[in-house]
Order: structure tokens, then sequence, then C-alpha cells
């Protein structure tokens, strides 16, 4: 039976927790361990991860010493498990519900690439359900089919909380810290990408729970009024797209085809240099699943 490292972060995630790490326990073939990193909660969290391993032998914790944010608390736990020795690895938020073959099937399709250089990055569609579990629909459409390799350079198809991967890959992941990232799953996903195999499951086996306290999550601000956007528009400062591609050249360059690498620093030097930016708003291999002159205004302004 397989074995595999479930990487949980938890900040102040004590109303749905049991739920969760239940429904972990609960997986089918596959040998489950859990590791979690609180990240300084002031709930109740810290006890319930305590009741888990007092009970528990695969299941253990740590407390951050500072609040880091769940891009780095999430980096950290995995750089922490660099020497360990499980088959597979999978992120996990604190308040979804995994259904009970998610980690059999992941595994299934990671197995079905075969041999892969740099190993193997699984992710699915998602499950969206309201607070109370109530199933709202699933989280990718038929526009998922229109995405290309310099998409995922702005766009991430990859969910975290989807995330299994294979050893080999893990090893890979760890070959270079990023700085200044704002999220993890969608580095992890570009490694993939441009410098091993990834597979996507257009099937959901997670209800992705979407609540007031998430700290990222689906569709968000989908029923703001056209002023509310345009004034989020005048506002928006973001910088996460750049640090992130300019991170990826300088830790897996080397691994990288130059016609990648050539589209990747179109987007990564975009705002600050002009010839870039007409590539990135004109090329029509920068495209967007939905939306896409929108998108293009805001590459305009320096707005991605």
């Amino acid at each position: 039976m397989p074995t595999c490292l479930v990487l949980m972060c938890t900040y102040n995630g004590e109303r749905f927790l049991r739920e969760q790490i239940d429904s972990i326990l609960a997986q089918r073939g596959v040998e489950v361990f859990i590791k979690a990193a609180d990240d300084r909660s002031s709930d109740g969290t810290v006890q319930i991860l305590e009741e888990y391993r007092s009970r528990n032998a695969n299941f253990d914790y740590y407390v951050n010493p500072v609040n880091k944010n769940f891009t780095y608390n999430f980096i950290d736990l995995l750089f922490s498990v660099r020497d360990t020795q499980y088959d597979y690895f999978a992120f996990c938020d604190q308040d979804d519900i995994w259904l009970p073959d998610k980690l059999a099937e992941a595994i299934k399709k990671i197995r079905g690439i075969g041999q892969a250089k740099n190993g193997v990055l699984y992710c699915s569609n998602l499950n969206v359900t309201d607070a109370q579990g109530n199933l709202i629909g699933m989280e990718e459409d038929e526009s998922i089919r229109k995405t290309n390799r310099c998409t995922y350079l702005y766009e991430n198809i990859c969910t975290g909380c989807t995330m299994v991967f294979d050893r080999a890959f893990r090893d890979q992941s760890l070959k270079y810290y990023p700085e200044g990232i704002r999220l993890h799953d969608h580095w992890l996903f570009l490694i993939a990408v441009y410098t091993a195999q990834w597979v996507y499951d257009v099937n959901s086996y997670i209800l992705y729970r979407q609540h007031v306290d998430n700290q990222v999550g689906s569709k968000k601000n989908i029923d703001e009024s056209l002023p509310a956007q345009f004034v989020r528009f005048v506002k928006r400062s973001r910088t996460d797209t750049t640090q992130r591609l300019q991170q990826l050249l300088m830790g897996y360059g080397g691994e990288i085809s130059e016609q990648d690498k050539k589209n990747i620093r179109i987007v990564a030097n975009y705002k600050s240099n002009f010839l870039c930016r007409m590539k990135f708003v004109f090329f029509r291999r920068f495209r967007r699943r939905k939306r896409d002159l929108r998108f293009r205004v805001r590459v305009l302004f320096g707005k991605v």
C-alpha cells in the first residue's frame, strides 16, 4: 500500500478542522500520515491538533515561532520534510472535506504518467460548497481547455488543496527556496509545467468549502458592482506575477527551454520594459480563458 504524507496548514480553523482531519484519515487504499503546521492560532486549533496527535501515531504537528502567512507556512512545511521517504505528498487546507478516494485516484493518475524526469504533480477540479457543505457547483468548466503554457504564467489552474505529488517532484520543488512570492500552489505548478510533469483531473474528489474566513478562495468578488470593480482596479498594485516568474528563472532557468524562457521573460519584465508589455498585450499566445479583453487592459496598465 502506498504511503502519503498530507501537509496541512492551520490558522484559527477550529470551526471545520475536525471534519477535515477525519476525512483525511478515512482515505481508502493509502496509508495516510498527517503533518500540520499551525501559524500561531488564537482559537482552539492547537488543542484540536494535540487531541489528534495524542490518539493517532500517524499524526504530528508543530506551531510556528512567528506568523508566516499561508504561503510560507506551506512552503516551509514542505521544506521541513525534505528527507522523508514517503511515496507521495499532498497539500491540505483546514476547512474542506476529502472524499474517500481522493488520494487513491490521484496516485492512480500519477502512476499513469509512467517514469517522469523530476516527478509528477497532480491537481484536480473542485466541488465548491458553501459553509454548510451545500454544493454550489464545479470550479472549472470547458474554458480550461483554452489554457496553454503561456496562460499558466499568470493564471493558476492548480489549487493547492488538490495537489498530490511523488517524491521525485518533492525533491525537484526543493531545489530552490523562493523569495517574496504570494501563492505557493502557483509556484509549484510552474515548476511542474516547465521542469517536470503534471496531470489535471477534470473530476473532483474534494468538497472545497467557501466561507467568510477563507484566506483565499473561489470566485471572489463575483458579485461586485461595476463601481466597486473600478475602484479595486485603480487601487490594484500587483507585483507577485513578475516576482514569481523572476524567481522561477533564478531557481530553474538552467532546466527551462530557450523558447519557454523567452515567454517567461516577456511576462516577468512587462512592467519595466515597454516592448515586453506590448508583446504581452498583443501576442495571442498570451491569453486568458475568460474576460480576455479585460485582462489585456490590466496588462496595459501594469495591473497583472
